[in-house]
């Protein structure tokens, strides 16, 4: 389905000839008469595709790789040097049971759920094509392909994972860099959601222990967006919907995306994506969590601009609070009128 709605974004394009797409997987199946059928339903045929075998030669004439699905991305084989990759986990809807109606509801959604993904990627990778070619600039606009990765292990996996890796780059004033040796932490994806009441302006936020603060003079229990981790196949919207009723019991409506960015770039893979959602704070309160994950979580609920003010003195010093605040500072207006 990945790839045949890829092809469907791409042929809306001008630049179709500059865009190839395969799919392959670890092991070879037959084709989904389901997935046949719901892609047929929605204007796409790929009665022709074909299950292949991921291989080596793929991987080497491949610019990006993605991976639909965790088992892919837990597997995938190590990259060539300059092959980027990228991890879109949707639900198997394989895996569905119950009656028929169900199965056939779930397929839907999640070709739906693909055909959005597939879009804003090709857009995604259509920009960035035209940027890399742009003329009006002599500043090089370095690609994935400008790097050549040497070797790349595991060298710590607990509570975090860590990788050493190997690697050369190109340099700006022409030729490539020394070999370098760089540790990189892997974190998952994170989504963060701001929660405000739009009928009395109050914010919803949280208190938790935070072992990276512990040694600053800041209480190690900072003021913070609703958050958490991608580690499942599920949008990131779900995971927002998710983490809001986890953390404050609160169910989440409205969702407006903020903003990607990336926590750390220079030493990890860590990407945030920010989101805001209207609650009713009337009803907020207590200690939420996960008992399994060691989760003791309070409640917190403030009117917005207090929250704001705190951000300006610097009381509130976390990122994803600050990027959020700010932007609800530079956007209340819009925000109520979407929510209207």
């Amino acid at each position: 389905m990945a790839e045949g709605w890829a092809r469907a974004s791409a042929a809306q394009l001008t630049v179709l000839d500059t865009f190839s797409f395969s799919s392959a997987g670890l092991e070879a199946h037959e084709l989904n008469p389901r997935a046949v059928a719901v892609m047929a339903q929605n204007g796409v045929d790929i009665s022709a595709h074909t299950s292949d075998v991921l291989t080596d030669e793929m991987l080497a004439a491949a610019d990006l790789v993605v991976s639909v699905c965790s088992h892919a991305d837990t597997n995938c084989p190590l990259l060539p040097a300059g092959t980027a990759k990228r991890h879109l986990p949707f639900t198997d809807p394989a895996q569905a049971t119950g009656p028929e109606a169900d199965i056939s509801a779930c397929f839907q959604l999640v070709c739906v759920e693909i055909r959005d993904a597939m879009a804003a990627l090709i857009d995604e990778l259509s920009a960035n094509r035209q940027m890399s070619v742009r003329q009006d600039s002599d500043e090089p606009l370095f690609q994935q392909s400008d790097v050549e990765m040497q070797s790349q292990s595991v060298v710590y996996q607990g509570f975090l994972k860590v990788e050493k890796l190997h690697l050369k780059h190109q340099l700006f004033g022409g030729g490539w860099s020394e070999r370098l040796e760089r540790e990189l932490l892997i974190k998952e994806q994170a989504v963060g959601v701001l929660l405000l009441d739009p009928d009395t302006d109050r914010l919803v936020m949280v208190r938790q222990f935070r072992v990276g603060m512990l040694w600053q003079p800041e209480s190690p229990w900072p003021l913070e967006l609703v958050a958490g981790m991608v580690d499942k196949e599920e949008t990131l919207e779900a995971v927002a919907l998710r983490e809001t009723r986890e953390e404050t019991g609160l169910t989440a409506s409205g969702l407006v995306k903020i903003c990607d960015y990336f926590n750390s770039p220079g030493a990890s893979t860590e990407k945030v994506t920010l989101f805001c959602a209207k609650v009713d704070a009337e009803v907020a309160g207590g200690i939420h969590g996960l008992e399994q994950e060691h989760e003791d979580i309070k409640v917190v609920v403030l009117p917005r601009e207090q929250a704001l003010q705190r951000v300006r003195s610097g009381e509130i010093n976390n990122a994803m609070s600050v990027i959020a605040l700010q932007w609800l500072e530079l956007n209340q207006k819009t925000l109520q009128k979407s929510w209207a």
